[in-house]
């Protein structure tokens, strides 16, 4: 049965017909070998070499030295521009300490900046007031006062020293009553001297004001000094503001000039 199906297919056509292979061809082995052959006698056939340059002689360069001549012949226009290119952006000149010191540099006093009052200062929080209920009067002194009475004679009034008055704020601190005894005189009547103070807390007079001037600058410069002269009491870290008042009196009354 088998035998009949293969006649069977090879007696029927087929659409596409396949050779049969015998065996492998050299014939493509050998037109390699032959284009190769051609390839490397054309490569050596058409090398061609780049020409060998002429050997040039090479001089050396020219060198000119710039140097500044007073000679108008040696000068030279570019050269003096150049010049003067080097010198305006030399390094060395633009990095060089200014020796030259200005005239009376080191005769200028120091003055700290807090010391000049460019706006008044603000002054202590406002104290609340005392209210002083006056005394009782005597019902008689009325009778008294219509009665003839002796010709009294005035008393003398005792001359007044200056006082010093420390607000409430600074009261508290203060150890003793601050006396003042002034060294300045003056011959026309003055206002109290206010000076806004500023206490630390190992109780020195930090800052020192004038907060209300009495007409006299030499008066407040006493009082300035008088102000951060005074010893509080310690107390805190931080700066306690208070008021001190100097009410001039009559000690610093100079006397008149004798003719």
């Amino acid at each position: 049965m088998n035998s009949a199906a293969q006649e069977t297919e090879r007696d029927t056509p087929v659409i596409f017909t396949w050779a049969e292979r015998e065996g492998s061809s050299w014939w493509l082995a050998v037109f390699i070998f032959v284009s190769f052959l051609l390839h490397s006698a054309a490569f050596f056939l058409f090398q061609g070499k780049d020409p060998v340059p002429p050997r040039a002689v090479r001089t050396a360069p020219m060198v000119q030295i710039l140097t500044a001549s007073a000679d108008p012949a040696q000068r030279n226009p570019e050269a003096d521009a150049l010049l003067q290119w080097i010198a305006t952006h030399d390094p060395a000149l633009m990095a060089k300490a200014q020796t030259v010191e200005p005239v009376g540099l080191l005769g200028v006093t120091y003055r700290p900046s807090f010391r000049i009052v460019r706006t008044p200062p603000l002054g202590a929080p406002p104290e609340l007031p005392t209210i002083q209920v006056p005394s009782a009067r005597d019902p008689l002194a009325l009778i008294r006062s219509l009665s003839p009475s002796e010709k009294i004679t005035p008393v003398a009034v005792a001359p007044q020293a200056t006082e010093v008055r420390v607000s409430d704020a600074l009261l508290s601190r203060a150890k003793d009553r601050p006396v003042f005894a002034p060294r300045e005189r003056t011959t026309a009547t003055v206002q109290p001297t206010v000076v806004l103070a500023g206490v630390n807390g190992d109780g020195e007079a930090r800052f020192a004001f004038v907060q209300q001037a009495c007409g006299d600058n030499v008066l407040d410069a006493d009082a300035l000094a008088f102000v951060r002269a005074v010893h509080f009491s310690n107390g805190g870290d931080a700066v306690q503001w208070g008021t001190i008042t100097i009410a001039w009196g009559d000690d610093i009354i100079a006397p008149p000039a004798q003719k």
